[in-house]
Formats: structure tokens, C-alpha cells, sequence
């Protein structure tokens, strides 16, 4: 029965990201069946996808507005960044250092339905990457906590997080103890989706919210997947 189960499930999965990328008229399937993904840290996590419904939940909890700048870093074949450019926002960037998941990537924009934002895919390190346009910032369990280290300190150099706003959303939240070392960023949602993964937004400024969810307590739940990348 337990077998039965696990195979509806993952037809249910399949259906969900197949629809989602026919919706969108994106591509965005299929493992990554080759080239160099070498990090500085040499932490980066091989690609896959997080369903349509999830990076949708999150999005909707930090309500992007025309004056931010997103960055979707560890960007993969773009499907968080075209769901992020179908609202209207200054720039949606997305940061990925295989060269060709940034071909991919830039392929699915191209053809993107109903994009509102201007786009750029950019083939770098996390590690090394220019971050300091962002508001939000979007992972997917991208690299290891070497790299997100050097990530939040480059935030660090490049805003006053002590006042500034500045958001992440964490999805697959593997190294969350991480931002335990960051005071400035405070957690305003926190929950865990079917599959077991912990999703953590943070925010930064001197005005941040109280968390909305209890923390890690799985009392909000969406679809879930198996993905380490999106």
C-alpha cells in the first residue's frame, strides 16, 4: 500500500510541475545532464525543482512591489525567477553558476507568459556574485553552509541591516542555523510543507513583524517535492 501511495504522490508531483510549466509556457523538467557547477566552496547541490504551488505560497508572503530588486540565487533552469517576474518589480536577477542552466533559464524567460519585470541571468558564484541590488532574496537549498556564509556576509558589506529591508525566503532551510550569527535578520514565517521541508522567511530593518507561523511546528503545509535547486 505504502508503495502505491508514494507512486500516486509522485504523479501528483509530476502533473503539478508539468501543468505549471504549460501554464507558464516555460520548461523547466529534467535533471541537469551536464557541465561544470565547480563552486569556490565546492558546496553547490545538483539541480531540481520545487513545485509551481510552493514558490507561489512564498511569494504571496512577501508581497514584491515595484521597487524591489529580487535575486533568485542558485536560479537553475529559472522557475522561481519566471514566477518573480510576472510581478512588477524593478529587476528579478538570477544567479547560477552553471553556464548551461543559464542558457536554460534564458530561454524560459524569453517565452515567459505575461512577464512584468525585466530579467537578467548571470553566470557566477554565489560565493563571489554582486548582490547588492537586492530586497529579496530567494534560495532553494542551492549550496552548503560555506557558501551561504559567504552570502550573508556579502549582504552584510552591501546593506545597513540594521535598517534597511531586507528579505529572504529560505526554502529547504537545511542550514537555517546559520543566520543564528546575523541579529538583524528576524524570522516572520517559518513552516513546514508536506514533504517534511522547512520553509524560513527572514527580514531585516528596524521594523520587523513577530513570526506569523509557530516556529517549524507544521501546522502550514503545501504540496510537497524532492528538490534540493531550483
Amino acid at each position: 500500500m505504502k508503495f502505491f501511495r508514494r507512486k500516486i504522490v509522485r504523479l501528483g508531483r509530476y502533473i503539478e510541475s508539468v501543468s505549471g510549466d504549460w501554464f507558464l509556457n516555460i520548461r523547466t523538467q529534467g535533471a541537469l545532464l551536464s557541465g561544470s557547477t565547480r563552486s569556490r566552496n565546492q558546496d553547490a547541490v545538483s539541480y531540481d525543482t520545487v513545485t509551481h504551488a510552493a514558490i507561489k505560497k512564498a511569494i504571496r508572503l512577501v508581497h514584491p512591489g515595484p521597487d524591489d530588486v529580487v535575486y533568485d540565487v542558485g536560479s537553475g533552469k529559472g522557475r522561481a525567477v519566471c514566477h518573480f517576474a510576472r510581478y512588477r518589480t524593478r529587476k528579478v536577477i538570477g544567479i547560477e553558476i552553471s553556464e548551461q542552466l543559464c542558457e536554460i533559464a534564458r530561454a524560459n524567460v524569453n517565452r515567459l507568459r505575461k512577464r512584468r519585470s525585466p530579467v537578467e541571468i548571470r553566470h557566477v558564484d554565489a560565493a563571489l556574485a554582486d548582490l547588492s541590488e537586492g530586497t529579496i532574496y530567494y534560495f532553494f537549498h542551492p549550496f552548503g553552509e560555506s557558501t551561504l556564509l559567504d552570502v550573508l556576509e556579502n549582504l552584510k558589506r552591501t546593506h545597513d541591516l540594521a535598517t534597511e529591508k531586507v528579505t529572504i525566503i529560505y526554502m529547504n532551510a537545511q542550514h537555517a542555523k546559520v543566520f543564528a550569527q546575523y541579529s538583524s535578520f528576524q524570522i516572520i514565517h517559518d513552516y513546514k510543507r508536506s514533504n517534511g521541508q522547512r520553509v524560513v522567511i527572514y527580514r531585516s530593518g528596524s521594523r520587523v513583524p513577530q513570526m506569523v507561523a509557530n516556529h517549524c511546528d507544521g501546522l502550514k503545509t503545501d504540496s510537497g517535492d524532492n528538490g534540493k535547486q531550483e
